[in-house]
């Protein structure tokens, strides 16, 4: 730095400054650039790690329908998270009635970031429901309906699974339901 000094001071004040203005430009040019790539590099992920659609809205709550076939992968990975268990089980889905909850499923009231679920469903027969995630116990909707025959959910401790017959009123749609629990690293 030193030198760059002396030369700076050996080229008179004009072209002195001319150079600095160059050097000052070329610095902040390489800033950018730099600055750039490392947040570009940032939002990669791992060369190991596959793209999830469990990742699609990450903290946030996912009600989709798809056939079951394309039913996703469990995820491998969330980011805060650690997987804690999975649990199976069903609901019968009686029209008429409303809403048709789970009553073994793990939702709870307090702590809504203290865990999170990823659930897979499908009914038996492919009738076609409406599924939709609510709080417990008023029912109250979390996220929309998506209407289908399957589907998946990604919801926090708070969103329950809920399914209602949506065409016959004198039906009756038995559910399978997947699920696994996660709950925050630290």
């Amino acid at each position: 730095m030193g030198s760059l000094g002396w030369f700076l001071a050996g080229q008179g004040l004009d072209r002195a400054d001319k150079y600095s203005s160059i050097m000052a430009m070329f610095i902040a040019v390489a800033g950018l650039v730099v600055g750039g790539l490392s947040w570009l590099l940032r939002r990669q992920r791992p060369a190991g790690a596959s793209y999830s659609v469990w990742d699609k809205e990450e903290g946030g709550l996912v009600n989709e329908v798809c056939a079951p076939s394309d039913l996703p992968a469990w995820p491998r990975h969330f980011e805060g998270y650690r997987f804690l268990r999975e649990e199976s089980g069903g609901v019968r889905v009686f029209g008429g009635q409303g809403l048709a909850i789970m009553s073994d499923f793990p939702a709870t009231m307090n702590g809504c970031a203290h865990q999170r679920f990823f659930v897979r469903w499908r009914t038996l027969g492919g009738h076609s429901v409406a599924a939709s995630l609510v709080s417990v116990p008023d029912l109250i909707t979390v996220e929309a309906a998506a209407y289908g025959s399957s589907g998946w959910m990604s919801s926090h401790g708070c969103g329950q699974p809920a399914w209602e017959v949506i065409k016959d009123e004198q039906s009756l749609v038995d559910v399978v339901v997947s699920w696994q629990v996660w709950v925050p690293t630290s």
